[in-house]
């Protein structure tokens, strides 16, 4: 009795746990963007500026000055978690009318989950399919995935993909991969000619699917922090809904079934 999942639209009684998705996605971030940070040129500088501040105007001795360094490392660590946990705040509670869920039906005494995510074979659209309605009453289920689209703002006819969120128990892969499938043909059903969206340089494993799934980098560009010292690279990418129908065929990632 393998695993599967079943990609459906959002209903209301599933905000409480796509919040605390959301949440826990965005958070699993934060620990590596933190790292980033300390190899940055900011750090040094703020090392170097506190270490002038307590020698120069508080007199205190050179080598106790060296306290500098785990204060900022502390600053820095405070900073990036929290705005990290802002971010996931504004996300988990901002509306979406366009969204879907990615539930997983699983055995009722499954312990491993990223063992039961590499096992999914089968994708579901809405409902779960006739041939597995009898495994329903051994199974359990949870919502570990969601992703949202609306309007693009630039674009007349596109669409753009937010609030893409995999509960980091489970990976991101298929899960992710469905999710994101689900949107195309979502778009094409709906004669959209083209999907973008955003990621950033802490979201390499999620850039590396939209890749594989047929996406486009379009632009590179870096969103300013703090002015000129602390920037963000993030990478635009996109995908022409034409170009993917004619090839899905030859793209290694499966569509969900009906």
């Amino acid at each position: 009795m393998k695993p599967f999942v079943v990609i459906r639209k959002h209903e209301n009684q599933d905000n409480v746990a796509l919040q605390r998705l959301i949440r826990e996605f965005v958070m699993s971030g934060a620990w590596e963007a933190f790292v980033s940070c300390l190899f940055r040129e900011i750090t040094l500088q703020l090392i170097v500026l506190g270490w002038a501040l307590m020698f120069i105007f508080f007199g205190i001795p050179l080598y106790m000055c060296a306290l500098a360094i785990p204060c900022v490392i502390l600053l820095i660590w405070f900073t990036v978690y929290g705005s990290y946990y802002n971010k996931s705040t504004e996300l988990a509670l901002r509306p979406s009318k366009l969204c879907w869920v990615a539930e997983i039906y699983e055995p009722l005494l499954a312990m491993n989950a990223k063992a039961q995510a590499a096992n999914i074979e089968r994708c579901y659209t809405d409902r779960p399919g006739p041939e597995v309605q009898q495994e329903l009453g051994k199974m359990r289920k949870n919502i570990i995935g969601t992703i949202s689209c609306r309007n693009h703002l630039a674009m007349d006819n596109a669409g753009f993909i937010t609030r893409l969120a995999v509960s980091p128990k489970y990976g991101l892969t298929p899960v992710t991969e469905y999710l994101i499938q689900r949107v195309l043909q979502y778009a094409s059903d709906s004669q959209l000619y083209a999907i973008e969206t955003v990621t950033s340089e802490c979201d390499q494993d999620v850039r590396e699917i939209y890749l594989k799934i047929g996406f486009n980098i379009r632009q590179v560009y870096h969103k300013q922090i703090i002015g000129n010292t602390l920037k963000v690279m993030k990478s635009q990418l996109g995908i022409d809904l034409h170009e993917w129908n004619q090839n899905r065929e030859e793209i290694n990632v499966e569509v969900p079934v009906e």
